[in-house]
């Protein structure tokens, strides 16, 4: 290949990944989940510009294995702080920008932009596929009006235990 061919390449490179279209690179964060069939996955794009999700998916770790939950509809993008909702059937909230699915269940989720490569992720459990690092810390009462989240900033180290909390749902708004 050229120079010339190699820079081309080393600028789209670094135009998708500014724009959300690189594999694994992205400001848009798994940012709070609640189990069940009135539960939610919640993304956020804690960025300062736009991000386009569109033919993202949100896998379920289910067993050992992730399945997909929900595929984001093509063109949908999100404002940044904006957030995007997969909800259960018996979810009670309002949906302005999301999915229906029948349940959210598993033992966490991952995000893969629509290049399949990882994004964001929590795990519940040690052995859930879906965890960085380590598992959330479990809720008492776990599925009985709780769910787990980031902090306001949506700050993400890459250390499950570390970066969520037990909170009362807030789903489509600033955690507290």
């Amino acid at each position: 290949m050229t120079p010339l061919g190699n820079t081309v390449a080393t600028y789209l490179l670094l135009a998708g990944a500014a724009f959300g279209g690189a594999p694994g690179a992205s400001p848009v964060k798994v940012n709070e989940i609640a189990l069940g069939s009135s539960g939610f996955v919640e993304l956020r794009n804690t960025g300062s510009t736009e991000a386009d999700i569109g033919g993202w998916s949100v896998q379920a770790c289910v067993g050992s294995t992730p399945r997909i939950l929900a595929t984001i509809p093509p063109a949908t993008v999100l404002l940044p702080g904006e957030y995007f909702l997969i909800v259960g059937s018996a979810f009670s909230g309002t949906v302005p920008n999301g999915i229906v699915v029948s349940t959210v269940d598993g033992s966490g989720v991952i995000a893969r932009n629509r290049h399949g490569a990882h994004t964001d992720s929590v795990g519940l459990t040690s052995s859930s596929p879906c965890r960085e690092d380590g598992p959330a810390a479990p809720c008492p009462n776990s599925g009985q009006g709780s769910s787990v989240g980031r902090d306001s900033a949506s700050r993400d180290t890459d250390h499950n235990f570390t970066d969520f909390t037990c909170l009362i749902p807030t789903p489509g708004e600033i955690n507290p």
